[in-house]
């Protein structure tokens, strides 16, 4: 049974952002909410992050470990967290001003998840486009359920954009397959609770070298990796679903999801093949069946140019699909039509 005023666990992981983590520490600090703690972890940098962290005292806990990768560095920050409730916040991340007393009547015993938009900044603050992703304010899981039913996932900010009741993060299991701690605990938690939807910035999405790096490497190999990584959710949900007492359905895993197709359709673009006829095909049917609008047309749109293109200018469309820093402006194109 939770308080009823809930505690609130803010983790930040850290690992060679030194330029940073100071801000996001001060982020948090300066909120007009009292009931929380902030437990910063430091995983191995090589850097003078751990200094910055041990400037702010005893007004956090820290933590420094051996590198270990951001999942093992979130989940032995949970073991230590006191919370009703988690926030996981990215040392490059800001929390916005005022952002917990907002957030604050929210943190309910029936809510089993946050999550608000977020707005772009570069390296030095200053916003570089639109908050995302584009949320309708809701206080439901349903529309969510649906549709990761039919498409294996729903709209969702990334890691700083999301607050979670605690027990959505226990007893998750073997998450070998993942990276981060929250890849299946965004897909359970409609399952186990009432997701809510804030349809305005609270916090800001550093976009740099560092973490852009993640997106430079366009090979076949990684498009695969992220196949996996979502099937691997997707069965994972399905057994947390099963063993929940609290969840309200069952998921059905399908092999045809329309994010799926894209992927292997854009490695075989990337390793210089042409897709087949009956692939595009396949790929088309599944898109038209998962969307509607705008977004529908786009992404057929964008599969025909896979398919039709010659081979060059089709890998450069697939490289500024998985690359949100290769054009400004098509970015913000792409983000708009395509909502992923």
């Amino acid at each position: 049974m939770l308080k009823s005023q809930p505690f609130l666990s803010i983790i930040i992981s850290c690992y060679n952002y030194e330029m940073y983590v100071s801000e996001c520490i001060r982020s948090v600090l300066s909120q007009n909410y009292d009931n929380f703690e902030i437990i910063v972890v430091d995983d191995g940098s090589t850097d003078n992050s751990w200094d910055k962290i041990q400037e702010f005292g005893d007004r956090i806990s820290a933590v420094r470990t051996e590198n270990r990768g951001s999942l093992k560095t979130c989940l032995n920050a949970l073991s230590l967290a006191k919370g009703d409730f988690i926030y996981f916040l990215d040392a490059d991340d800001v929390l916005g001003e005022g952002a917990l007393a907002e957030i604050a009547p929210y943190l309910r015993p029936d809510v089993s998840k946050i999550q608000f938009m977020l707005l772009p900044i570069d390296k030095d603050g200053t916003p570089i486009g639109n908050a995302f992703p584009s949320l309708q304010p809701t206080a439901g899981s349903g529309p969510l359920i649906q549709s990761i039913q039919k498409k294996g996932y729903y709209d969702t900010p990334p890691t700083s954009g999301n607050i979670y009741r605690r027990d959505v993060y226990e007893g998750l299991g073997d998450m070998a397959y993942e990276r981060g701690i929250d890849g299946v605990s965004y897909l359970l938690a409609p399952f186990v609770g009432t997701v809510i939807s804030i349809d305005k910035p609270l916090g800001k999405y550093r976009i740099h070298n560092a973490n852009l790096s993640s997106f430079s490497e366009v090979t076949s190999k990684r498009m695969k990796a992220q196949v996996d990584r979502f099937m691997g959710r997707l069965h994972h949900l399905a057994e947390l679903v099963q063993s929940r007492p609290t969840a309200t359905e069952k998921v059905e895993v399908r092999n045809n999801y329309a994010y799926v197709m894209e992927l292997n359709t854009m490695s075989l673009v990337i390793d210089g093949k042409r897709p087949g006829i009956g692939h595009m095909s396949a790929y088309i049917g599944a898109v038209v069946r998962e969307n509607t609008g705008n977004k529908r047309i786009a992404l057929c749109l964008f599969g025909l140019a896979l398919f039709l293109l010659p081979n060059r200018m089709a890998r450069h469309l697939a490289a500024i699909r998985i690359d949100p820093s290769r054009s400004h402006q098509i970015r913000s194109r792409f983000k708009q039509a395509f909502c992923v």
